[in-house]
């Protein structure tokens, strides 16, 4: 099969590519038939990509239901995901304010404990 590319490069010749191809063949291989095969093997090599294009967009058509389908699918994942985080944040808040409301009454007493062995403390000095 014939390189394709040369065809790919922005500054592609057509004039320059025929040229060396022709001066590549065989010096015993007339033009006309070298030329005839040359123009079979782009025609066949255009066909191949033809298929292969074809194949290609065919697959991709045959695969948008089933992304779709996927997309619908995390979307609703994520909306789930979405109200169990919420839920969590709620419950995370509440218990949270349920520990600091049974952490309050156990910071007065140990404030109140500090302050009687404060008190204590002086009181022993005063008596020494």
């Amino acid at each position: 099969m014939t390189d394709l590319a040369p065809f790919a490069e922005a500054t592609f010749d057509v004039k320059a590519w025929i040229n060396a191809s022709c001066a590549a063949r065989g010096p015993d291989e007339p033009l006309e038939r070298f030329l005839a095969e040359l123009e079979m093997r782009l025609q066949l090599g255009a066909e191949e990509i033809e298929a292969s294009l074809t194949g290609c967009s065919s697959a991709a058509l045959r695969r948008v239901p089933f992304a779709q389908q996927e997309v619908s699918r995390l979307r609703g994942d994520v909306s789930a995901l979405q109200a169990t985080t919420k839920s969590l944040l709620a419950s995370a808040s509440s218990e949270a304010e349920s520990a600091a409301a049974a952490a309050a009454p156990l910071a007065a007493l140990h404030t109140a404990r500090t302050n009687m062995e404060a008190g204590c403390s002086t009181l022993r000095e005063a008596s020494e």
